[in-house]
């Protein structure tokens, strides 16, 4: 996912911020409606300006425009995604630039509409519906959910990810990147006036968290920012970017203290968006157009096998013992403090392997991927920082994980080192390295085009997660299902504990946006069915309040099941797995819609059954 973790289990300094009516003329599915309806006499206001630079009718100048148009207003999110033109820009959140960008928003439509799809190759045909799928997915959020008037979050993000993927992502030489992040703090000001005019009738989760996360940044800024550019041999710019730094840090103090003293006594908002925003939302980022009480039944559906499958992989491990506690004896082995890495380094080798014997997929040459200790500054459990597939020379590719302190008492240590037991390190480097994320975007430097090579969502999370996400956990399964230790059934249940979690997500996210549910009764839904433990069940069931659709995880890997039977049947005896992986990575991220549209000509089946 570019500079910023790729789909990391995150916790700490930053997890706040890292722990979507009418028929569309465009698309060629009737069923599958689009949100992209715009004002024609704004819209044509807007045109010659918006499109100047891309040629009439020509669909990949059209994407080249709209990307540029899209880094300047959010340059933070471009910069994850190799789009370096703009990093040394801060988003406008003003109310007058999002009017603006919505009504640009709309322009855009018009112009995706007028062109013919029918004349476009078959990757064009669905990277013209995916863009309108992104544009429908952020008219819906600036117009209707409306989550810049009611997420400190978004503003705080902006500055923390814009100046974090300058300190990690070696995308220009240390002192270009040090004066870029200098002319962002510049324009904090600017960014937090119009957090604090925009912002009214909050949630107060939303406050709460906005405050931890703007302290958050403010110590990554005050204390981390010197330590990233330690190295460099301008003096008077090491001090410049100091000073810039702590006078960042001193606003975003200010900022906290005010949403805490200020906002927070007076925010009775709700988080909720409501049914039909959440189908919105999946129809458009997703291109899942199912109702809500259909995508219920399907994840309660799989929950009920998945928690099958836990209890008889726990009962191969002990049989005579109750599954939770042969879960608790598997949460207990992990590594030894200050072996973490190192332990991590061996479950990548021992992934890559497994997976070259078994011909999952043949990596295209690549840089090594590093498996280091997480910098002074980004304390996250473990995330995948690989290298945007747009970058024009690849960065490096770092897996970071954080170790146990040795200065904490044993007891913490050992409860921060049980979220890395020997089994669930396995699974997560799946996820984050090989098959998951790590080689996702090595295949995805294949992918033709732009649109299916870029993580851009909505805020606070910019990447649609089914495609992405998506294939990340069907890794997970796949090594498992494939033989990955097949001798310890320890490794299946960590994965099918997070497959839990997963699907649990996905039932959680309905039931609060669409039926009502409280935090409180999302955290003990994830205690009992997803057997987490209470802090853990918490930081899920709040991360539905700003992720409504994180149920992408779990739709992405079944809806890819799906696909692989139906080419499987398809092709018959030809079928060769390795072959279908790698066209899938190479068909880079996208809905699953898409992908069948590629891999099954044709086919107008549903994605997810």
């Amino acid at each position: 996912m570019q500079s910023a973790p790729v789909g990391g289990v995150s916790e700490g300094r930053l997890a706040p911020w890292l722990a979507k009516d009418s028929q569309s003329a465009y698309h060629p599915i009737p069923m599958l409606r689009s949100f992209c309806t715009c004002s024609l006499a704004v819209a044509v206001v807007v045109l010659t300006a918006a499109w100047a630079s891309a040629p009439s009718g020509e669909f990949g100048g059209l994407v080249d425009a709209y990307l540029d148009a899209f880094a300047r207003r959010h340059p933070s999110i471009a910069a994850g995604n190799g789009l370096h033109a703009h990093d040394g820009r801060l988003e406008d959140f003003s109310a007058a630039a999002i009017e603006a960008e919505a009504a640009d928003l709309d322009a855009w439509c018009l112009k995706l509409r007028a062109i013919d799809a029918t004349a476009l190759t078959p990757d064009e045909r669905v990277d013209h519906r995916i863009l309108g799928g992104i544009l429908d997915g952020w008219l819906l959020d600036l117009r209707q959910v409306r989550t810049w008037q009611r997420n400190p979050v978004i503003y705080v993000s902006a500055v923390s990810d814009g100046v974090h993927n300058l300190m990690v992502m070696e995308s220009a030489p240390a002192d270009r990147r040090a004066r870029q992040i200098q002319s962002k703090l510049e324009r904090l000001p600017a960014l937090l006036a119009a957090a604090r005019a925009n912002i009214g009738n909050a949630p107060p989760l939303f406050v709460t968290r906005g405050a931890s996360a703007a302290r958050g940044a403010a110590v990554m800024l005050r204390h981390d920012l010197p330590l990233a550019f330690e190295s460099l041999n301008d003096a008077a710019l090491q001090n410049g970017l100091a000073l810039a730094g702590r006078q960042a840090a001193g606003l975003l103090d200010a900022y906290a203290d005010y949403l805490e003293k200020d906002l927070l006594p007076r925010a009775k908002g709700t988080f909720v968006i409501g049914r039909s925003n959440l189908e919105a939302r999946y129809r458009a980022e997703e291109l899942i157009d199912l109702p809500t009480d259909r995508l219920l039944a399907i994840g309660e559906r799989e929950l009920v096998r998945t928690q099958a499958a836990f209890r008889a992989a726990a009962a191969r491990v002990a049989p005579t013992r109750d599954p939770l506690a042969v879960w608790e004896s598997v949460l207990a082995d992990h590594p030894a403090p200050g072996q973490l890495v190192t332990a991590a380094r061996k479950a990548v080798d021992d992934l890559i392997a497994f997976g070259e014997s078994k011909r999952l997929l043949a990596l295209p040459p690549h840089e090594p991927v590093v498996v280091a200790p997480a910098l002074p500054f980004d304390l996250g459990l473990a995330s995948m920082h690989a290298s945007p597939p747009l970058e024009e020379k690849p960065v490096r590719s770092f897996y970071y994980l954080t170790d146990a302190r040795a200065d904490w008492p044993p007891a913490r240590q050992d409860a921060w080192l049980r979220k890395f037991n020997y089994a669930t390190l396995s699974d997560v480097s799946a996820h984050e390295v090989y098959p998951g994320h790590f080689a996702h975007s090595l295949f995805m430097r294949r992918t033709p085009g732009k649109i299916r090579r870029i993580w851009i969502g909505l805020n606070p999370f910019p990447q649609p997660s089914s495609g992405q996400d998506g294939w990340a956990h069907y890794a997970e399964q796949l090594v498992i299902d494939e033989g990955f230790h097949a001798d310890d059934p320890r490794y299946q249940l960590a994965q099918l504990s997070e497959a839990l979690t997963r699907i649990c997500r996905l039932i959680v996210g309905i039931r609060v946006h669409a039926d009502g549910w409280t935090i409180d009764q999302a955290a003990t839904y994830f205690e009992q069915q997803a057997h987490l433990p209470a802090p853990a069940a918490r930081q899920e069931a709040e991360r539905a309040s700003y992720d409504p659709t994180y149920g992408g995880y779990f739709l992405g890997k079944i809806a890819l099941l799906d696909l692989r039977r139906d080419v499987e049947r398809r092709e018959g005896a030809a079928f060769n797995l390795r072959a279908f992986h790698e066209r899938v990575l190479s068909q880079g991220i996208a809905p699953w819609w898409a992908h069948r549209q590629l891999m099954l000509p044709g086919d107008r089946g549903p994605v997810i059954e």
